[in-house]
């Protein structure tokens, strides 16, 4: 049961926001952390955030991106693409006729 949809575009948008929000994480972590023990693992989760959110949309547009070949060369559409762990809908992408 997938709780919240994604589509190509939106879950594109949604890595942007969690890389950028892990930057900001990073710099208020720096600025405020008083203790070099809290400020190391709160780096390290920020930038563990920030490496994976990069990651997914990677992966995505690789997906996307054999979708549109598929779509291009006429072939079913057989691809399924998941953004940290949820389906990402490819109803955009058509199939030319």
């Amino acid at each position: 049961m997938d709780l919240i949809q994604f589509d190509a575009e939106s879950a594109k948008n949604y890595s942007l926001f969690a890389m950028a929000g892990s930057f900001i994480g990073l710099l208020l972590v720096l600025k405020f952390a008083k203790s070099i023990v809290s400020k190391l693992l709160l780096l390290i989760v920020f930038a563990a955030i920030g490496v994976l959110a990069f990651t997914q949309r990677d992966a995505v547009n690789a997906c996307i991106a054999t979708a549109k070949d598929q779509a291009e060369a006429g072939t079913p559409l057989n691809t399924s693409c998941t953004f940290f762990g949820q389906e990402v809908s490819l109803s955009s992408i058509t199939q030319n006729p």
